[in-house]
């Protein structure tokens, strides 16, 4: 004789066997920034994003959102303070607010060159800063390189202090930038950047400072002749988590999720500064058509020299101290 099982028994069971065979849904994180989609800079989100996925064997995917798909800054900023966005990738100028130690990252020729912007974002101070976001909602897991500005102009090549003298240049609005350029002899104009090209067009600005890459991909070469690779300001990003996200989350899940944004880090680098290097090829070539000059060591101590007023007035005291240890970290072999 035979005994069957309940049908509603056999359909429990069924449907555990169904559950313990599937895989997991991946659990989703949204990312976003505003690099356009296909640029280098969006090339280093997507290793990001594989990245994760790889390390997480498929437990986590990532969704990029370019081009501030996902709203402006100050939007972003609170969709991960209220947990409604997993991560974003901002210009740190945009995070002093939340803490001021970003503001040295700011200072007019704070950096020589990208080793020297690693040596420190990459390193002790750049954690100092990162962790000065606690408490704000957010946490900072790493630095993105987004290059340095130079300069370009209609007039001449700027070599030397005393090139800038009389020339006109549009400039972000913030006090550090038009205070910068004043105490260069320049006069600084404040403008929207859409309207940048017609200003140079028309002369209403002799000039203009921005990335190499932006100076080609928005085509200054045709209404600039000269370019001076200055890096007087650099431009750092941070890949920032929200922090509810961030507490949802096991301790093997947060080493996972840093080890991807370190490795993203430095691949974002790589493919940024190979791009800096294409861009500059072009500008300097037949058809970019542009003279390009860089600063002697000695013009460029003599024009950090005339700055460094402007330097003083924004060491608060409570970033001073990381200000010296940046400048110890910088000198150290």
């Amino acid at each position: 004789m035979t005994f069957s099982k309940p049908l509603g028994t056999l359909v429990a069971a069924a449907a555990l066997s169904a559950a313990i065979a599937a895989p997991a849904a991946a659990r989703d994180i949204k990312i976003g920034h505003f690099g356009a989609p296909g640029t280098p800079f969006d090339q280093g989100v997507q290793y990001f994003a594989e990245q994760v996925e790889a390390l997480s064997d498929g437990e986590y995917t990532v969704t990029n959102f370019p081009s501030g798909q996902l709203g402006n800054e100050a939007q972003q900023i609170g969709a991960l303070q209220g947990g409604l966005q997993e991560m974003l990738i901002t210009s740190s100028t945009n995070l002093i607010k939340y803490n001021e130690l970003f503001q040295l990252i700011d200072l007019p020729f704070a950096f020589e060159d990208d080793a020297a912007t690693d040596k420190v974002l990459l390193g002790d101070v750049g954690e100092e800063m990162l962790a000065g976001l606690d408490g704000s909602g957010m946490k900072g897991l790493t630095f993105i390189d987004n290059g340095f500005r130079d300069l370009s102009n209609s007039e001449r090549p700027i070599e030397s202090l005393a090139d800038f003298d009389g020339l006109s240049f549009r400039v972000i609005g913030a006090p550090v930038f038009i205070n910068t350029f004043s105490a260069l002899g320049t006069n600084p104009v404040p403008m929207p950047f859409p309207e940048v090209y017609t200003a140079l067009e028309t002369g209403t600005v002799d000039g203009q400072d921005n990335p190499l890459i932006t100076v080609r991909d928005v085509n200054f070469f045709e209404v600039q002749d000269y370019l001076t690779t200055s890096k007087h300001a650099y431009s750092a990003l941070v890949l920032l988590v929200s922090q509810p996200f961030w507490n949802s989350l096991s301790d093997e899940d947060k080493a996972m999720l840093q080890d991807a944004a370190d490795a993203a880090a430095l691949e974002n680098r790589k493919i940024m500064r190979a791009a800096v290097e294409d861009a500059k090829a072009f500008l300097s070539s037949e058809e970019g058509g542009m003279t390009i000059s860089e600063f002697t060591p000695e013009a460029r101590a003599e024009i950090v020299e005339a700055v460094a007023p402007v330097t003083e007035e924004l060491l608060t005291d409570a970033i001073r101290p990381l200000y010296e240890e940046m400048q110890s970290t910088l000198a150290a072999d």
